[in-house]
């Protein structure tokens, strides 16, 4: 059964990432003044990711110079990219991107803190250990196809 993980966009510093199941986690959407801000989805970069649905999906890996870039930026950062999970927003059309006010949003990851302490946009979990503990947990569940597409997702996450 895949897991179903809800968080809401609080206005604060921190919110709470919920996996039934699984646990509660502090974690943060975005930067600066759209850190959590359910009023600045719309400003890429910075902004929170948008309220909405998404899917929990395995992050694609490869491009450019792949496992020597990935292995640069897991000693960098502390975590493989490649561990990370895609969240893509359940808006009718199944991928990368969204568009909120007519600004175009995408590339929201679920992925712990990197030494820079930043979030365009993903939710960013404060704790790499906690991370590898709901990554676990979500590699363990069983997937669900995504409706009206042939990938498969980990769960559901519900940002309010």
């Amino acid at each position: 059964m895949p897991l179903t993980c809800s968080f809401v966009l609080n206005g604060m510093e921190t919110s709470i990432l919920s996996c039934a199941g699984v646990g509660n986690f502090p974690a943060f959407s975005g930067r600066f003044a759209g850190r959590n801000n359910p009023t600045l989805t719309n400003v890429a970069m910075s902004g929170a990711l948008p309220v909405g649905r998404y899917y929990i999906v395995s992050r694609e890996s490869g491009g450019r110079l792949g496992a020597v870039r990935m292995a640069a930026l897991k000693y960098i950062y502390g975590a493989a990219r490649e561990d990370w999970f895609s969240l893509y927003r359940d808006d009718g059309k199944i991928n990368d991107e969204t568009f909120i006010e007519g600004v175009k949003r995408g590339n929201f990851r679920l992925h712990p803190i990197g030494p820079l302490g930043l979030s365009e946009g993903c939710i960013t979990m404060t704790s790499l250990a906690e991370f590898d503990y709901l990554r676990a947990a979500l590699m363990a569940t069983s997937m669900i196809t995504i409706p009206g597409s042939s990938l498969k997702a980990h769960g559901i996450m519900k940002v309010s």
